[in-house]
């Protein structure tokens, strides 16, 4: 036992620490802090109590003035030991251990009260802009993660009779002799009282993150959410009822609530919330400024308004789909236009949509046919194509003048892999792409022999339909069409494939997504992951002296856009047909709500994860053979078991595997989404099994790995994986070298994989 000092501001013990003593404070104070709160340490508290059961430190312990100890060493004897030779302490462990106990059980029924309150106040919020947008005849939107909002549910929560057990337990111990208290029972009470403190932070962390979760309901980075509608809103209500109007000042009531909530949950310092805050006073500002002083009506061009005017009737015209369809897809539009709710759950509301749907389709084959012998395309059949436009009153006739201009020149690049829809189908019609596989993963060639296999068709009729272009678009249309135009939309329970101005939440412009947003963004992601779309593939030249080489050859993506404003994006396939040097297909929404480059991330992660399966086979989880996922899937498997992960690293696989539905794929999505925005710039946010799953096998690029270098979580990493790389270098050397001896030329694929080997 020996006295020590601590000065101001000194580290006692840090998250993550080995406990090799406890510290009894004589004189000062010390703050033990975790994640989801803190609580202070005074004279006669004991420091590194509560980790008495796992024996390695989770919260940081901090002198808050000069500190004077006394510490109690744990040796191999563990606390038994402690308590046996040092009896005189022992009412110092107890009632310390009460405080501390007591104090994490107070921020615990706080984080709950904290918890439900905030779920009552989204839900009535949203309720309230409902009604609100029901008063102005405005179709309410959804932000993003309000479907999914639920009360809050603790799977393992402590029992409700433990604060009633413990303050009993306190009183009794209060008046007992501690000289004559059996040790192995304080040593027990002891134990027990930190799992149960253990368990409180985890849940209290568990209870931080579902607060996190239902804030970013109300302000997110997307800008999907309540604050963004609350002010679509209020824009449109000064427009109807005047800056005056009790609904509009109700509105602006609401929007500074929601600001107030934010700053109440801790998001004020938040770089998003300072920029929001920022760009939405702004638009306040501006709002109420041209309520004030209106704005010309006739700004907007007269003759482009003329042109759309009866834009469905002109469609309809084009398509000459028949007049019993154009009667009927008329008649349903014109009811929809109606509709108040379009995101409405009753059955004659789905029932339209549903009709919608398959009408709206069966016009896109009809206009599409006849657009193949059309060399000058109407701007408006090009909205209707690239941007599921129909109507402009449906669309809103500033929308409608908005998609006019973009429609006669798309900011897309089929040559560089970035498509609308219909040059994606005019693609396959011309030859150039091959169909999508179907939702059943069935190819073109698959698909045509499954019919024939049926009896559908003949083999002769196979034979001709596999060469027959139309034919491939269509099989493209009909069964792959509708369903990625659903999946992009994101909301498949309200989806329908007209453009509608109830689904616009952020200004039309700016959602637009071009071939130059798509290519930085991959860049962006291939200067971090340089490996992303490279895979490997033989290469063989005997002519040349190289009778059989594996190289490693780049592949970027194809990227669709679909027709419609949705918040999703899909990996639809990792390879054309059976051949691996194939693009991928990622799709996303023409105009996408949500952030690309995080969408395009997640796709790429996804694609990482198909690609190694597709290579793998049927042995893509044998570790055994060793790959991505058969690695993260043992990882995944047996974390419970893994002596190298800590009890926090556990409980949160747990956690995010609940989240994810125990799906190893999404797991590894999330951990690869992570790695690229976090880990990447330095930030640890990964445990060391996953960080070193991931830097063998999503390597990053050698300025990121020199700058990781610094930190010692890195280093090893990076050493061992250079170590890699050069041998490998030193073969391809060795290679070229007697090529270049034997008087040949070294063929341009192994320079190219010479320079992979070096990045």
């Amino acid at each position: 036992m020996a006295t020590k000092e601590f000065p101001e501001g000194q580290t006692i013990f840090k998250s993550g620490q080995k406990m090799d003593a406890l510290y009894l404070i004589m004189r000062g104070a010390a703050s033990a802090a975790y994640p989801e709160g803190s609580f202070s340490l005074h004279n006669g508290d004991v420091a590194g109590l509560c980790e008495m059961d796992t024996g390695e430190a989770y919260m940081d312990y901090r002198a808050e003035s000069k500190l004077s100890v006394i510490a109690y060493p744990l040796g191999e004897g563990g606390l038994p030991e402690l308590l046996d030779g040092h009896s005189d302490a022992v009412r110092y462990f107890i009632s310390s251990m009460f405080r501390q106990l007591n104090a994490v059980m107070g921020q615990y029924k706080l984080l709950k009260i904290e918890s439900a309150s905030l779920f009552d106040y989204v839900r009535s919020c949203y309720e309230d802009y409902v009604r609100l947008c029901e008063y102005f005849k405005i179709s309410p939107g959804n932000p993003s993660g309000y479907e999914e909002l639920e009360e809050l549910v603790l799977e393992e929560d402590i029992p409700t009779w433990m604060g009633g057990y413990y303050s009993t337990l306190e009183q009794m111990l209060s008046i007992w002799d501690s000289n004559k208290t059996d040790h192995e029972f304080v040593c027990g009470f002891l134990i027990r009282a930190s799992k149960d403190i253990h368990r409180m932070i985890l849940l209290c962390s568990e209870m931080r993150e579902y607060k996190q979760d239902i804030c970013k309901i109300l302000l997110n980075e997307s800008g999907l959410d309540l604050s963004e509608l609350l002010t679509v809103l209020y824009g449109k209500a000064l427009k109807i009822d005047g800056a005056e109007g009790e609904k509009t000042m109700l509105l602006r009531r609401m929007i500074n609530d929601v600001i107030m909530q934010l700053e109440t949950q801790g998001m004020k310092e938040t770089e998003l919330f300072m920029q929001r805050r920022e760009i939405l006073e702004q638009r306040l500002c501006t709002m109420e400024k041209q309520c004030a002083q209106p704005m010309d009506q006739e700004q907007t061009d007269n003759s482009m308004q003329e042109i759309l005017t009866g834009s469905l009737n002109q469609i309809l015209l084009y398509a000459d789909c028949g007049k019993e369809l154009e009667a009927s897809f008329c008649r349903h539009i014109e009811d929809y236009k109606k509709v108040i709710n379009k995101n409405g759950t009753e059955e004659n509301i789905r029932l339209l949509r549903r009709k919608i749907t398959k009408e709206f389709y069966e016009v896109y084959i009809a206009a599409f046919r006849n657009s193949l012998t059309d060399s000058h395309l109407p701007t408006i059949m090009k909205m209707f194509f690239n941007f599921g436009y129909v109507d402009e009153e449906l669309a809103g006739m500033e929308h409608a003048c908005c998609m006019y201009r973009i429609g006669e020149e798309l900011p897309t690049r089929p040559k560089e892999g970035v498509y609308s829809y219909y040059q994606w189908l005019m693609a396959i019609y011309r030859g150039e792409k091959e169909p999508s596989r179907n939702e059943f993963d069935l190819d073109y060639t698959e698909y045509l022999h499954d019919q024939k296999r049926m009896g559908k068709i003949t083999q002769e009729e196979e034979s001709v339909l596999l060469h027959d272009q139309m034919s491939k678009v269509m099989y493209e249309l009909e069964n792959v069409f509708p369903t990625v135009n659903k999946i992009t939309f994101g909301r498949i329970s309200t989806f329908c494939p007209v453009f509608s101005e109830h689904n616009v939440m952020k200004d039309l412009e700016s959602t637009l997504v071009s071939a130059d947003q798509v290519l930085q963004i991959l860049k962006n992601i291939r200067k971090k992951d340089f490996g992303a779309f490279y895979r490997e593939t033989l290469f063989t030249k005997p002519e040349q002296g190289v009778n059989k080489e594996f190289i490693n050859v780049e592949v970027l993506p194809d990227v669709i856009l679909t027709p419609n404003i949705g918040v999703r994006g899909v990996m639809w396939q990792e390879i054309e047909g059976k051949r691996r040097n194939t693009p991928a297909r990622m799709l996303s929404s023409i105009f996408q709500m949500e952030d690309l480059a995080l969408i395009l991330i997640r796709l790429t992660g996804e694609f990482r994860w198909e690609m190694c399966k597709r290579i793998q086979g049927a042995r893509w989880n044998d570790v055994s053979e060793r790959s991505l996922t058969s690695e993260y899937f043992d990882y995944i498997q047996f974390y419970k078991k893994n002596q190298e992960l800590s009890p926090e690293a556990k409980d949160k696989i747990r956690t995010d595997m609940g989240r994810v539905k125990n799906s190893f794929k999404e797991m590894f999505i999330m951990d690869y989404l992570v790695w690229i925005l976090h880990e990447s710039n330095g930030a640890p946010r990964l445990n060391r099994v996953a960080r070193s799953i991931l830097f063998q096998y999503c390597t990053f690029a050698a300025p990121v790995r020199e700058k990781l270098k610094a930190n010692p979580l890195y280093r090893d990493l990076a050493e061992k994986y250079e170590i890699r790389m050069a041998q490998k270098r030193h073969r391809m050397d060795n290679l070229c070298q007697k090529l270049k001896a034997s008087g040949k030329m070294v063929p341009e694929e192994l320079e190219r994989e010479r320079q992979f080997l070096m990045k």
